[in-house]
């Protein structure tokens, strides 16, 4: 275990850190509990030249069964103190803290905008980056700046929203990998608390009654190809259930693949390949993965036959 002012220790396992509860170990690991904290791990990996990973809540991704070989820096509710500062109806959150936490308090707030996202699991880091979305809603359409922490130099940003390119589960920081410190949202005043508060239960219950809630998963593989669902493709190829391992396709949401109890990355993995090449061979669309994927995997991605050429 190594100590600058912050802890950076050693062989940690990820497994129960993300949804998937599936993943090897990281070689170092830390929890920056301040800005100074986060500048002084990303000086640590410089200075040891280790590749970086950075953690939320650890959804939407998938870790190797090998594990991570650098520093995985993780992301929590408590860096920066953990709490949204509010002004009427604009709010500054903290990169890791939970986005349900935030969605829940701009209901209670009777503030609008946010409400579709509840049940959408992550930090609001994450959901930034990766321009989350549901029904008619997405980041993109409250987000007025973010701050944000350059790799690997370590400086301090702040972006409005039109320099992050902001598109279907995609954004500028996805690409650059920079750190999500802090990001401001412009809501409204549209609708009582009491009918923002049953929009949100309504989503939250659709959710629930949708998608395979009871085990451990990803959220949403794929993401929507152009005119359909993803869900809708596989299924019609006959491939809810199917497994590999302790690792399926849900029978009760084609578009996620389950943990059933002891599976393994690379059992996931294999599952998304044989959807891919399946749907591609049979509904000539290629499903793209949604799923962000941290570390070596020996199987690859599907590629269809003519972009081999």
């Amino acid at each position: 275990m190594t100590t600058l002012a912050v802890i950076i220790a050693e062989n940690i396992p990820l497994h129960h850190k993300t949804s998937y509860a599936i993943g090897g170990s990281a070689r170092y690991y830390c929890q920056p509990e301040t800005t100074d904290d986060l500048l002084m791990a990303l000086q640590f990996a410089r200075r040891e030249q280790l590749p970086l990973f950075l953690l939320g809540k650890g959804t939407n991704l998938l870790v190797s069964d090998d594990g991570w070989p650098g520093l995985v820096i993780h992301l929590t509710e408590r860096l920066n103190g953990g709490t949204c500062i509010w002004n009427d109806t604009s709010v500054t959150v903290p990169g890791g803290f939970p986005l349900n936490g935030l969605v829940k308090e701009s209901v209670e707030r009777g503030c609008s905008g946010l409400e579709e996202l509840a049940g959408i699991p992550g930090t609001v880091g994450g959901a930034v980056v990766m321009n989350a979305g549901a029904f008619s809603t997405c980041i993109a359409d409250t987000l007025s700046s973010v701050v944000c922490c350059t790799i690997p130099a370590g400086e301090i940003i702040r972006y409005s929203t039109s320099e992050l390119e902001l598109t279907y589960r995609n954004s500028r920081i996805r690409k650059t990998g920079d750190i999500v410190v802090s990001a401001e949202f412009s809501l409204g005043r549209t609708g009582t608390i009491t009918e923002l508060g049953n929009r949100r239960r309504e989503i939250l219950d659709r959710r629930k009654s949708k998608q395979p809630l009871e085990y451990p998963n990803c959220g949403s593989v794929f993401k929507r190809p152009p005119g359909d669902f993803a869900g809708t493709l596989i299924e019609k190829c006959g491939l809810k259930g199917l497994r590999c391992g302790s690792a399926e396709v849900s029978t009760k949401h084609a578009n996620f693949i389950v943990n059933l109890g002891r599976a393994q990355a690379g059992d996931v993995r294999h599952l998304i390949y044989t959807v891919q090449k399946t749907v591609w061979e049979r509904c000539e669309v290629l499903l793209e993965p949604e799923v962000i994927f941290i570390g070596k995997f020996d199987e690859p991605l599907f590629i269809p036959p003519e972009k081999n050429s």
